[in-house]
């Protein structure tokens, strides 16, 4: 398994969802390193794989935290184009947008694409969906 692919997963009393998630690795002009997820718009960064790697893994985690006690994490999803069947609290399926539907939607991941040489990879990891 590729030490670019975030190994993570959150889990506590509330109900989960598997996502499968697109992560980019890319390098830029200052040779710092990127881990970057284009379907929840998050980054990590370091002097290396493994040092963006473990950023990414920090942003994550503060991301699901933050939008669990704001109870928000289906109303950013729906933001960043997520697709969530039944309601937000309690969804019965989720499904991410398509990586080209993101590419269009986002100058930035466009960017990424245009710009660098990337990796891209994916993941399934678990998010909480009971916010």
């Amino acid at each position: 398994m590729s030490k670019y692919i975030f190994e993570g997963g959150f889990s506590n009393k509330e109900s989960v969802v598997k996502v499968k998630l697109l992560l980019v690795h890319f390098r830029d002009e200052d040779d710092v390193h990127f881990i970057y997820s284009p379907h929840l718009d998050l980054t990590g960064y370091g002097k290396n794989v493994d040092d963006a790697k473990r950023s990414f893994e920090i942003v994550l985690e503060d991301f699901i935290d933050y939008t669990l006690k704001k109870k928000t994490l289906g109303k950013v999803l729906k933001e960043l184009g997520w697709e969530l069947k039944g309601s937000l609290k309690k969804p019965k399926k989720v499904l991410a947008p398509s990586i080209t539907t993101v590419i269009s939607n986002n100058e930035y991941v466009a960017e990424i694409f245009d710009k660098y040489p990337v990796n891209t990879y994916h993941k399934e990891v678990e998010l909480p969906l009971s916010a």
